[in-house]
C-alpha cells in the first residue's frame, strides 16, 4: 500500500534532523530552540506568498492559517521583521541554564562576580544551584557537563567549584559549525527547483584490495580535473566571465556493512 505524502515527507524529514542533531548538540541547539527558530523561517516563507493586494503586506491571517501558528505570534514575527529572538534560559541546556543562575543570581554571587562554591554542602553551594535551575537532573550530570565543557574547575578533593576564567572554543564546535555552513549553502541551492541543473548521487565501488588512501588520492584526482575543466566548459577564453554554476563537492567514506 502506498504511503500518504505526508508521513513521506514527516519521515525525510526525520531522516534530515537525525542527520543535523549530531551537529547542532555541540552548537547548544536544543529542541526548543530549533522551534524557535523555525518559527520565524516558516513565517517568512509564507509572507512572500500571503500578501494582501491593496498594500503588499503580509496576510496575517493567511500565515498563521498555513504555519498553525496563533495571529498574535504571526504578527509579533513580522513586525520584528522576521528576527529570531535571543537565546534564553527556557531554551538552552540546562547545564547552560545552571551557569546562567550562577552568574546571576545574587545568592552566588561575592561583589558582583560568581563565587566559588562548595559542590555539596547548606547552599549556597553547587547542588542547591542545581536544585533551584537545572529541574530534576542531578547535580553531578550538570557538573560532568560544564566541566566537559571547559566552563569550570573543580576539586573534588576540596568540595569546591568554580566558573573557568577564560574558555577556548572547542575544536568540535568549530568542526561541526563549518559542516553546518557548508550543509545550509548546498541545502539552499538544492532546494530551489529553478535553479537546479542536475540532481544526480553517485556511489563509487572498488575493490577490496584497495586501501583507502589510493581510493581517496583516485577519487580526489577525478574532483580535481572536472573542477579544472569547469571554466572550459562554460566560457571561452578571453571573454568576460559570469557565474553561472555553483559547485558543491563532498567525498565521504560509505559505512561499511557489519
Amino acid at each position: 500500500m502506498r504511503r500518504p505524502q505526508g508521513h513521506s515527507a514527516d519521515v525525510e524529514l526525520a531522516t534530515l534532523l537525525d542527520a543535523l542533531a549530531p551537529v547542532l548538540i555541540p552548537l547548544d541547539i536544543t529542541p526548543s530552540r530549533l522551534a524557535q527558530i523555525a518559527r520565524a523561517s516558516f513565517v517568512k516563507a509564507s509572507a512572500s506568498q500571503a500578501q494582501m493586494k491593496s498594500s503588499g503586506r503580509p496576510h496575517l491571517a493567511r500565515i498563521a492559517a498555513v504555519t498553525g501558528l496563533t495571529r498574535s505570534e504571526v504578527k509579533r514575527l513580522v513586525a520584528s521583521d522576521y528576527k529570531i529572538e535571543s537565546p534564553n534560559s527556557e531554551n538552552s541546556p540546562r547545564a547552560l541554564r545552571v551557569l546562567n543562575a550562577w552568574r546571576n543570581s545574587s545568592t552566588y554571587l561575592r561583589k558582583g562576580k560568581p563565587r566559588p562554591l562548595k559542590i555539596l554542602g547548606q547552599p549556597p553551594s553547587f547542588d542547591s544551584l542545581c536544585k533551584a535551575h537545572s529541574g530534576d537532573i542531578p547535580y553531578k550530570v550538570i557538573l560532568d557537563d560544564l566541566e566537559r565543557r571547559q566552563r569550570v574547575v573543580v576539586s573534588r578533593k576540596h568540595n569546591r567549584v568554580a566558573i573557568a576564567k577564560s574558555r577556548a572554543r572547542g575544536e568540535n564546535a568549530s568542526r561541526e559549525h563549518s559542516a553546518l555552513t557548508f550543509a545550509v549553502a548546498f541545502l539552499r541551492e538544492a532546494l530551489q527547483h529553478n535553479l537546479v541543473l542536475v540532481r544526480r548521487r553517485e556511489r563509487i565501488a572498488s575493490s577490496s584490495n584497495l586501501s583507502d588512501s589510493y581510493v581517496e588520492t583516485a577519487i580526489a584526482s577525478r574532483l580535481t580535473d572536472l573542477l579544472d575543466q569547469l571554466p572550459e566548459l562554460f566560457v571561452k577564453r578571453g571573454t568576460r566571465k559570469r557565474n553561472i554554476v555553483n559547485v558543491f563537492t563532498l567525498v565521504s567514506r560509505s559505512k561499511r556493512k557489519s
